[in-house]
């Protein structure tokens, strides 16, 4: 089900955008991604993320430092909004930023969020970033941080997995393996602005990718350059077992194509998926709630989406 957010994004949300597309943008494309610049990068990004989207007053975090998870070692932070209510649910976030940067402490304010409307816990997991750790590393870290939930949570139909951008490859990749491994779905599966096809292939050719304000093709191919070299693109196959997803993407992004693609190979499996589309959005509008009056409203859709697909039981919590 496709169902586009009213019919133009607020002027807030135009005018970051745009000032993004003329600022950021352009320096972005031109910066060198490797090794070297991300040591520098990575803290500047962080820094912008918390700046963009501080933690909600009464959130609690602990931090997760290499728990042993059947030998396996599970790195992030557990994030708990001032509402929590529901300990028998827990949400798995898998934060963006192309493979190559981004962290649990800097998605402390998005994972908040999404706490505080899930009234879930969420646990942001730190999973190993490329160049130093090229695929599949990244993957191998998301699949031992479920294990570590279902562990936990007791069921697969008690958690819900979520991510944005790469992270969102991540998620939804996630809930492709464990369907070819013939193990059951978790609960849901929420992404916001997914990359579905590493190869740049449908970015490239999506008219909104123009509009966008941060990304660009030299930039996304240099960090997915750092992440691998295959041409890697998520291809639910009919018949699997998948979670039911929603999708958040804009009009105006640079991976509307991928999100639009993914929402169509997702429902052609026979799950239920609905994409959401949110119009004059830049790339991951979630993470910039003090700019963003729409990112507010995002999470509240994610949160009933979620809620719809929990049992009755769940929601007497």
């Amino acid at each position: 089900m496709t169902r586009p957010i009213g019919e133009r994004g607020s002027v807030r949300a135009r005018v970051v955008r745009r000032g993004c597309a003329l600022t950021v943008r352009p320096l972005a494309a031109l910066a060198p991604v490797d090794a070297r610049t991300l040591l520098l990068a990575r803290p500047v990004i962080d820094r912008m993320l918390r700046t963009a989207a501080p933690v909600l007053r009464g959130t609690r975090i602990e931090q997760v430092q290499g728990a042993s998870v059947n030998g396996e070692r599970v790195h992030g932070e557990w994030v708990r909004g001032p509402r929590v209510t529901r300990i028998d649910h827990v949400v798995l976030y898998i934060h963006g930023g192309g493979f190559v940067a981004g962290s649990a402490a800097a998605y402390r304010g998005v994972a908040s969020r999404l706490s505080t409307a899930t009234r879930m816990s969420v646990f942001c997991v730190d999973y190993r970033l490329a160049p130093e750790h090229p695929f599949p590393a990244a993957a191998q870290d998301v699949s031992a941080a479920y294990r570590r939930l279902l562990a936990q949570a007791g069921s697969a139909d008690r958690v819900i997995v979520a991510g944005d951008s790469a992270g969102g490859f991540l998620a939804a990749q996630l809930a492709i393996d464990l369907a070819r491994a013939g193990q059951a779905p978790p609960a849901a599966l929420v992404l916001f602005s997914p990359m579905t096809d590493l190869s740049l292939k449908l970015a490239a050719r999506h008219p909104g990718a123009r509009r966008e304000g941060l990304l660009s093709i030299p930039v996304s191919r240099k960090a997915i350059a750092q992440f691998t070299s295959a041409p890697l693109d998520l291809r639910p196959e009919p018949g699997m077992q998948l979670p039911p997803a929603l999708i958040h993407t804009s009009d105006a992004e640079f991976f509307g194509a991928d999100a639009t693609t993914l929402a169509q190979r997702w429902t052609a499996t026979g799950a239920p998926c609905d994409l959401q589309i949110w119009p004059d959005q830049m790339h991951v509008f979630q993470t910039l709630p003090l700019l963003i009056p729409e990112s507010r409203l995002a999470y509240r859709a994610a949160a009933r989406f979620i809620r719809s697909h929990l049992p009755p039981t769940a929601l007497a919590v």
